[in-house]
């Protein structure tokens, strides 16, 4: 395995930070500090914005590719499933 450089470093750290900013807004809401909320838009306490930069990131740290409707990662690709209409 081989040493992440300068910028992979910043990018991971701005990447923690993140969610530490989303952990304390939750906390700050009232959340409960044993639990975490869900991660979901509007459950993770983050602004657009921040979220787009947090995949941004997590995107390019993790290798993650969507390449149509399948996503790539570390030699592994998935179907992304269609959209239920049942909802």
């Amino acid at each position: 395995m081989r040493e992440p450089n300068a910028l992979e470093k910043q990018q991971y750290e701005r990447f923690k930070e993140l969610f530490a900013i989303s952990r304390q807004r939750y906390l700050e809401a009232g959340g409960d500090p044993r639990k975490r909320p869900s991660g979901r838009k509007g459950d993770d306490y983050l602004t657009d914005e921040e979220r787009q930069e947090l995949y941004s990131i997590g995107r390019e740290i993790f290798g993650v590719v969507t390449n149509g409707d399948e996503i790539q990662c570390q030699g592994q690709s998935w179907k992304i499933p269609a959209k239920s209409t049942n909802n």
